[in-house]
């Protein structure tokens, strides 16, 4: 005979529960993922490298022997057909060798410059002092009037020379001869220029 006066014991096996379920689905995936993570940085590696690189730039370096302060030619009442010679000695000492060296120029004054012919030699020997000893190296390298060289040959690309350093230190010697045409026109007038050798590498 049952006792209805007892109330029911009721099922709390918690495996029924739905909450169960995520729980265990839960720590799997955890557990899954870890593993995953561990299996990533569980690996051999190495590395090398090359260290210490270091770069510089190369130079071009020109000078010549007129001390910075003279110049070539200083001259006053010249005659008709009258000429002067002067040397220059120029050195390349930059480490970028080979390099090119090219001469130009600008030339002022009231006009001179177009009674003045020029001409242009390189060569060996001689120095700005003097010219003794110069020996040209092939032909001229310009002939024609000082305002023609002024005008045509103005910087490095239209300048002239045959002069090519493929050592550091080379020189080259430069003779310079000038000579006043004879020509009435010329009387009077006067004339500047500025030769400026430029080497590039």
């Amino acid at each position: 005979m049952v006792d209805e006066t007892q109330p029911a014991i009721e099922n709390h096996d918690s495996r029924k529960r739905p909450g169960w379920r995520v729980g265990v689905l839960a720590a799997t995936v955890l557990l899954t993922t870890a593993l995953i993570l561990t299996a990533s940085f569980a690996a051999f590696s190495d590395t090398t490298d090359n260290s210490g690189n270091t770069w510089s730039a190369g130079t071009v370096v020109l000078t010549d022997d007129d001390g910075g302060v003279s110049a070539m030619f200083t001259v006053s009442d010249m005659a008709p057909l009258a000429t002067v010679t002067k040397c220059i000695l120029v050195t390349y000492s930059g480490s970028l060798v080979p390099a090119d060296v090219n001469l130009y120029g600008v030339s002022g004054g009231t006009g001179l410059d177009a009674f003045l012919n020029v001409i242009v030699e390189e060569g060996s020997g001689g120095t700005f002092a003097t010219c003794a000893g110069f020996t040209a190296i092939g032909p001229a390298i310009f002939t024609g009037t000082l305002a023609g060289f002024a005008g045509t040959h103005t910087n490095f690309t239209n300048g002239v020379g045959a002069w090519n350093p493929a050592v550091n230190p080379e020189s080259r010697t430069y003779r310079f001869t000038v000579t006043l045409q004879d020509a009435n026109g010329a009387q009077g007038l006067d004339a500047t220029a500025t030769f400026t050798w430029e080497a590039q590498a």
